[in-house]
């Protein structure tokens, strides 16, 4: 599967999907989940079990099902019992880091027998951290997760969750839905093998994290290792609280950066914080991409259901793009007279030797304008129904407005405490 093709192959059953035919797809689907605990992982499970005829969900967790169930009602506490109640889940005690991920011989028999759809949505996001440990947590298991599902019998799909920043190596601009190489027609196995044995890389540095990197040298593993194997690789962007589903504002605040940033900020008080601006702006008129989780569950199941290969990206060109400014504007405008006068004063600046506020280094990508181009998923707009993409502006703004009195309300309670 080359990059080209990857990025304009048409998705085989695009039109049924359009025409409403998802449900009747899924009829037949049965699936095979990683990360079903997680932020993603929890949305996509709760579609699968509650809004999709799903035949049978196989989740895979580490320890038993027991803590598994314990998760699921600590992040879904008003939907766990109707998923549970389904009798569609069945959760598959394994270990991502070993041979097989560890499941047991009769286990892996049935995924082998019936399974016709894997999405890996497990992963480490760890932004700081040796590029070894990137690669062992996010980057080997998708590449034994591929090699598991190459002996499905009835496999249609494989979905693995990727990033829209597996491209922080590129200049602002336009980043297409492609793998772009870092100069030359370097081997990507020399590289994983440099990293595992040497615990170096010849492009440490050039990523916004060891994150995305890891997540980058993944892709070209995977299409490379795979090439007959179905495979969508789908790149969001950063996620946010949930719009819709399971719940508004579903997501842990680990899991949905921009939150955490915002508490991050609103809570140093009276301090001056310097900011570069983004090349071309004088403040921070660059968009921050995000998009609700739920959203993007909703994409990649659409995409599913179509039978996408090749590479998608999922971001704010799909919803409604915001703002840095306009992050600072909900914020000030929400917050009292007297928290507004406690709040950190930002000064953007064009000089890029003059050194950053803490806040401005730990989260690179905030000061980049990348434009993640998302043309392969156009034609999602055109769904209605559970999986809708279709968001107004109104309700956009109406989730922003509510997220950020969540945030100032939890300062305030915390002050008081």
């Amino acid at each position: 599967m080359s990059s080209a093709s990857a990025s304009t192959a048409k998705s085989p059953y695009a039109d049924e999907v359009v025409r409403g035919g998802y449900a009747k797809i899924f009829e037949g689907h049965t699936v095979f989940l990683t990360g079903g605990t997680g932020c993603l992982g929890g949305c996509l499970l709760y579609k699968l079990a509650l809004q999709l005829p799903t035949r049978k969900i196989f989740v895979l967790v580490r320890g038993n099902s027991q803590r598994a169930i314990g998760k699921l009602r600590e992040s879904i506490p008003n939907h766990a019992q109707a998923i549970l109640a389904t009798n569609k889940v069945e959760f598959v005690i394994g270990d991502m880091k070993t041979v097989n991920f560890g499941i047991e011989a009769t286990i892996l028999q049935q995924l082998q027998d019936q399974v016709t759809l894997v999405i890996h949505t497990a992963a480490k996001i760890k932004l700081e951290g040796p590029i070894r440990d990137a690669l062992e947590n996010n980057c080997l298991p998708a590449l034994e997760m591929a090699r598991i599902a190459s002996r499905f019998r009835r496999l249609k799909l494989l979905i693995q969750i990727s990033t829209s920043y597996v491209n922080s190596h590129r200049p602002d601009g336009t980043v297409l839905e492609r793998i772009y190489q870092l100069g030359g027609k370097e081997d990507a196995e020399e590289e994983l093998a440099s990293i595992l044995t040497l615990g170096t890389s010849p492009h440490a540095g050039k990523f916004s994290s060891t994150y995305t990197q890891a997540k980058h040298l993944m892709e070209r593993l995977l299409l490379s290792r795979f090439p007959l194997l179905p495979i969508l690789l789908l790149r969001p962007t950063i996620f946010g609280p949930a719009l819709r589903y399971p719940y508004s504002l579903y997501g842990p605040e680990d899991s949905t950066p921009l939150n955490k940033f915002t508490r991050l900020w609103f809570s140093d008080r009276g301090a001056t914080q310097v900011w570069h601006a983004t090349e071309g702006y004088k403040t921070g008129a660059n968009i921050l991409d995000e998009i609700p989780v739920d959203l993007v569950a909703n994409a990649c199941l659409l995409h599913a259901a179509a039978r996408t290969t090749g590479i998608v990206q999922i971001g704010s060109q799909l919803y409604h793009p915001i703002t840095f400014d306009e992050i600072f504007r909900m914020g000030l405008e929400n917050a009292t007279p007297a928290a507004q006068r406690e709040f950190p004063k930002i000064i953007f600046t064009e000089d890029r030797s003059t050194p950053q506020c803490f806040l401005a280094e730990l989260i690179q990508v905030g000061t980049r304008n990348w434009l993640f181009d998302c043309g392969r998923s156009y034609w999602l707009k055109q769904v209605s129904g559970p999986l809708s993409m279709q968001v107004c502006k109104h309700e956009a703004d109406a989730l922003n407005l509510t997220r950020t009195h969540d945030v100032l309300g939890a300062l305030k309670e915390k002050a008081r405490i």
